[in-house]
């Protein structure tokens, strides 16, 4: 009978982050603390806090360019009607 390790603290809390900041929870923060505290662990629930992360801060980075894409172009059009 093979005896698992025990997950550490860290990974642990980097799994809690990483899942308050993909339900929005914890926007801003949680993915960032996900990341550091995620980064070193090696065991799957670290590296899935790690992951979750990732995917959280890609789809901010997506969210803030589609916007920032949306206020140029409205700002554009609305150039022909300015006198």
């Amino acid at each position: 009978m093979s005896t698992s390790e025990q997950p550490s603290g860290k990974a642990i809390a980097a799994l809690v982050l990483g899942i308050l900041g993909i339900v929005q929870i914890a926007p801003c923060i949680g993915p960032i603390l996900a990341i550091v505290l995620g980064w070193g662990e090696t065991g799957g629930i670290g590296r899935a806090g790690l992951i979750l992360g990732w995917i959280t801060l890609a789809m901010y980075a997506l969210v803030a360019g589609t916007v920032l894409l949306l206020v140029l172009l409205g700002g554009a059009a609305a150039l022909p009607f300015v006198n």
